[in-house]
């Protein structure tokens, strides 16, 4: 076995880890039926062709980490929880 191999093992060994490596790999055994957030991220590109505009805004900092601890735990990428909240908020508001 290489060293990359036993790190790899030894993480997978590993009681606690944290979420970076839970989305990076898989963790125990594995299962044929997970999918790797690339092959989820080129699904949902070929499924919707969306046009994009890059914002840029600022951002109370408490929310931010929580933005990105949610798009950790929901394997979603930030701006798209932000753009379900911006739906949400519009249509209740019409």
């Amino acid at each position: 076995m290489s060293k990359v191999d036993d790190i790899k093992k030894m993480k997978r060994q590993q009681k606690i880890i944290t979420p970076t490596q839970a989305l990076a790999e898989i963790v125990g055994e594995e299962d044929t039926n997970v999918y790797s957030n690339k092959e989820i991220n080129e699904t949902r590109k070929e499924e919707v062709k969306v046009e994009r505009k890059r914002v840029s805004f600022d951002l109370r900092t408490d929310l931010h980490k929580e933005l990105k601890m949610q798009a950790l735990v929901h394997e979603k990428n930030i701006y798209i929880l932000i753009e379900e909240a911006l739906e949400r908020y519009l249509k209740e508001n019409k």
